[in-house]
């Protein structure tokens, strides 16, 4: 990752923590700020900070759910390296995620999407960029448990589709506008007011031939999260990520590229309870990476959310 890029992710989480220690000290002015004694956990404490983590809890009934989530990714560690290479890429990812509950079990989610690639020299060809917006999500989400209801977990079935909204072109990520399915199963636990656990399972189908004649296939994910809440601002955790994606083709030919992935790493969120908002990063690094042919992945990846639940 670039310094540049590195200063940024600083400067926002030091700018957050700053601001929350203003109005922390504004309650009581002139004395010591003390720890906040947990009663019960905020909404926002505990919450995964991975893009890919579902969980089973929705937004409570008429509020509104905003997060932006970045992801970067470097991808120049060549791994099943048969003397052939592969080509290294630098990914940035952009999904701003809108989740609203019209009732206490349902929840609608609608998640846009921005991609860049800067592609490396390889081969024949050379270096280049590609960018475009992604294939834009829409979602309905059904809690058949809720613990805020009173149950004694949360679980929820999300059914939904990608859009055709990618770019078509050279310049644009192979395999975008194509419909696709998705489906996710999702389970959050919390243990009031300390614990919280989210993990799900997925399903990703596209229909159809995609951006520069690539057709993706299935693939399937399973993800989850433990959080300790220290505090009503603060909580650790540790999550994972598992990827199974199977062959692409281009034109009808067998592209031999499918794969499995595992990450996990360590993640926070700090929160602002008087505004319902947190900003979460965190770092994942490989624990499985296993391919059909040489394949260029990342030694480190880096997710950083800013999100707000908003109240009328």
């Amino acid at each position: 990752m670039t310094c540049k890029k590195i200063l940024l992710c600083g400067v926002l989480i030091s700018g957050l923590a700053g601001v929350e220690a203003v109005a922390a000290a504004e309650t009581v002015p002139g004395a010591a700020v003390e720890p906040e004694k947990v009663k019960k956990m905020r909404g926002a404490s505990g919450t995964p900070v991975n893009s890919a983590i579902a969980g089973g809890a929705i937004v409570p009934k008429g509020m509104l759910s905003s997060a932006l989530n970045f992801s970067y990714r470097d991808k120049d560690d060549i791994v099943d390296n048969n003397g052939n290479g592969a080509r290294t890429s630098e990914n940035e990812l952009f999904l701003l995620k809108l989740r609203y509950s019209p009732t206490d079990r349902f929840e609608i989610a609608f998640v846009p999407g921005y991609v860049n690639i800067d592609r490396d020299a390889f081969g024949p060809n050379g270096s280049d960029s590609i960018d475009g917006s992604t294939d834009f999500a829409l979602a309905g989400s059904y809690a058949f448990f809720s613990q805020r209801l009173g149950d004694p977990l949360s679980a929820a079935v999300i059914l939904g589709v990608n859009m055709p909204t990618g770019q078509e072109g050279v310049d644009h990520p192979p395999g975008s506008d194509v419909w696709s399915f998705n489906g996710k199963i999702g389970i959050t636990k919390v243990w009031h007011p300390n614990h919280r656990v989210d993990w799900d399972l997925g399903i990703v189908q596209p229909t159809e031939t995609g951006n520069q004649g690539f057709k993706k296939d299935t693939v399937w994910s399973t993800t989850g999260s433990y959080h300790y809440v220290f505090n009503p601002r603060f909580d650790l955790g540790l999550e994972f990520t598992v990827e199974n994606t199977n062959d692409w083709e281009r034109y009808g030919a067998d592209l031999n590229n499918g794969g499995i992935e595992v990450y996990a790493g360590p993640t926070a969120n700090y929160v602002i309870p008087k505004w319902n908002m947190w900003l979460g990063a965190g770092l994942f690094f490989p624990v499985v990476r296993e391919y059909d042919i040489p394949t260029a992945t990342d030694d480190i990846q880096v997710e950083v959310k800013l999100g707000k639940v908003w109240s009328w």
